[in-house]
């Protein structure tokens, strides 16, 4: 808090983009999770996604995610 003060501490946002901090790390996800494939998308492509009844993605996990908390979903293809 001290670093970037009471206003951003308080805000549910990040002062970095945490999307790109992901995607900077998904070939690392990808290899120690032993992972086929995996993306990034923000809550609102998830919801759409979701909506549009595209499977395997599940509106409680794209509702829970948060700042500093994002949802993960894993399937096997």
């Amino acid at each position: 808090m001290q670093q970037f003060g009471a206003e951003t501490a308080f805000r549910r946002t990040l002062p970095f983009s945490e999307s790109a901090v992901l995607g900077e790390m998904l070939p690392y996800l990808k290899k120690s999770l032993n992972l086929v494939d995996a993306e990034v998308m923000s809550v609102d492509e998830a919801r759409k996604k979701a909506e549009g009844g595209v499977p395997g993605y599940t509106k409680s996990i794209i509702e829970t995610s948060e700042p500093g908390s994002p949802g993960f979903e894993y399937r096997n293809v």
